[in-house]
């Protein structure tokens, strides 16, 4: 017999509840503060990583956990883009656009600096980045925080991604 991956979170979710809950409060009637603390703690743990996916920010018992978006757009890059995102319409995008979408869709990088994708482009800096804002504003393209030289960074979404496929 075979556990599958989502029997196995939804075994993990309760068994997590079970700790926080009923092991904690056992603990708490026996008057030992530390071990509840701990259960309390270990409680948390298990259920903020059965739900990692789901998670922006979790914050408990001394504990807190916040999803970055550099990994939230590795994730996007690494998965199939929904059929819907697919038929996003390119035809709006002019000749910077497109190269800067290409520049961004570089196996290589998932993030991006100005200078990055303006020297790949063959597009100065300042229409880069008059491009950039703009693709940002209809949801193409989006801003991380700033790399370790302080430069902001830049990587596709997943209909930016759609549509650097339909380009291709």
């Amino acid at each position: 017999m075979t556990v599958s991956t989502i029997e196995m979170n939804e075994l993990m979710k309760l068994l997590s509840a079970i700790v926080l809950l009923i092991v904690s409060t056992w603990f708490g009637y026996l008057g030992l503060p530390s071990q509840m603390g701990l259960a309390i703690l270990a409680g948390a743990l298990g259920l903020a990583f059965s739900n990692i996916d789901k998670i922006s920010e979790f914050s408990g018992a001394g504990f807190s956990a916040k999803m970055k978006e550099e990994v939230q757009a590795i994730i996007d890059k690494e998965t199939e883009p929904d059929i819907e995102d697919k038929d996003q319409e390119s035809a709006d995008l002019g000749v910077e656009h497109s190269k800067i979408i290409a520049a961004l869709n570089h196996s290589k990088y998932t993030w991006r600096s100005l200078a990055g994708i303006s020297k790949e482009s063959n597009i100065t800096e300042p229409e880069a980045w008059k491009a950039l804002v703009w693709l940002t504003k209809h949801g193409l393209v989006r801003t991380g925080n700033k790399n370790k030289t302080g430069a902001m960074i830049w990587a596709l979404t997943r209909v930016g991604r759609a549509v650097a496929a339909n380009d291709s």
